[in-house]
């Protein structure tokens, strides 16, 4: 005789019958098929899209908007402080009423931060402007769980992390011509355009999330839980890659303006930033699994180290170097990270908020000291 599955706990925010719960299991918006990797990887595209334009915008609105200079990198470590609040609920929402909700949810936020940044670039408030870029990184912070679900999903989780992340190479590529078509709608207001087609962009990935989840599930697979110390390693390790691109990437755009380049081709160079921050995706997505993830994991580490030194340097060679450098080591030590918390078995959400809270963390350190670099 086969035995009965164990009736799983009830709990706050999940749909269930708890009048006879060996007859009907749990149910929520997960859908009864795992979600696949390419729906995944769309929407997340469309954050990338948002993020890449975000990303060359937000340090030049600081210098447009800033009352001082040192606040200069605010509306940029904003968005970072964002995603690193986003990281807890993110987690949770997942579990408790299913990945439709909580991705929808970001996405929603995503565009009430696009359009409180254009109501801030119009009106010159800066304050605003923190704002809106604090709610566009808490729906980048709700994007970044796309890699948790392609793990969690897949038994090769390097290999489904990756896939996901070069869903982010086609939006990092057609973003600098999107973003300059939106400013050119947009004049004379600068850096208008760029904050709506971020908020266009969560709109689409909006339409992705709700359509991502099937019909209620009708099966309950309890998993193994990897205890919480199995993200402590892995988030270190990450968390510097983590914090020197930031440091790059928060300072390239003014450093570049220093060096000549004009406002509307900063987006350019970030663009190709962002392309390597998911081209290392591509081959990791084919090859990932076979390789240590602790060796993936430093191997980024090493080329962020290569790529910060280079931003000193303050020519437009060599801080397109660096951004190249920071980019893929940021992609290849993340890949490894994630699937180093894998190893041990299912991590709980709570280690998941942690570990992603702990690397935007570090992010925002790496942001705020991006001025030094500037």
């Amino acid at each position: 005789m086969r035995r009965a599955a164990p009736a799983p706990e009830p709990r706050a925010g999940m749909l269930v019958c708890v009048c006879d719960p060996q007859l009907d299991a749990p149910a929520n918006d997960n859908g009864p098929r795992a979600v696949s990797t390419f729906g995944l990887a769309v929407g997340f595209a469309f954050a990338v899209l948002a993020q890449t334009v975000a990303s060359a915008a937000l340090p030049l609105a600081g210098a447009q908007l800033a009352p001082r200079p040192e606040l200069v990198t605010w509306p940029f470590a904003a968005l970072l402080l964002g995603a690193a609040l986003a990281s807890f609920p993110a987690s949770f929402l997942r579990d408790a009423f299913g990945r439709r909700t909580g991705f929808a949810l970001g996405a929603s936020v995503g565009i009430a931060g696009g359009a409180l940044l254009v109501a801030a670039l119009i009106q010159r408030q800066f304050a605003w402007a923190c704002l809106g870029a604090l709610w566009l990184g808490m729906a980048q912070g709700f994007s970044f769980f796309y890699r948790h679900e392609a793990a969690a999903a897949s038994g090769r989780p390097a290999a489904a992390t990756a896939g996901v992340l070069a869903g982010g190479l086609l939006a990092a590529v057609a973003g600098p011509t999107l973003a300059g078509f939106a400013e050119s709608l947009a004049a004379p207001f600068f850096l208008v355009g760029a904050a709506a087609l971020a908020a266009l962009a969560h709109t689409c990935s909006l339409g992705v999330a709700v359509m991502l989840a099937d019909d209620p599930t009708s099966t309950f697979r309890p998993k193994v839980t990897a205890p919480l110390s199995a993200i402590v390693w892995p988030t270190l390790v990450a968390g510097v890659a983590w914090f020197g691109m930031n440091a790059v990437m928060s300072g390239a755009p003014l450093a570049l303006v220093g060096c000549g380049i004009g406002g509307a081709a900063v987006f350019g160079f970030i663009a190709l930033h962002v392309a390597a921050m998911y081209a290392p995706a591509v081959p990791l997505a084919l090859a990932g699994d076979r390789l240590p993830p602790l060796a993936i994991a430093l191997t980024g580490v090493v080329l962020v180290a290569i790529g910060v030194p280079l931003q000193r340097l303050a020519t437009p060679e060599s801080i397109t170097a660096a951004l190249i450098c920071v980019g893929a080591g940021w992609s290849v030590a993340t890949v490894g990270a994630t699937a180093w918390i894998y190893q041990s078995g299912q991590p709980s959400r709570l280690a998941l908020a942690l570990h992603d809270g702990g690397l935007f963390a570090l992010a925002i350190c790496g942001a705020l000291t991006g001025y030094l670099l500037a």
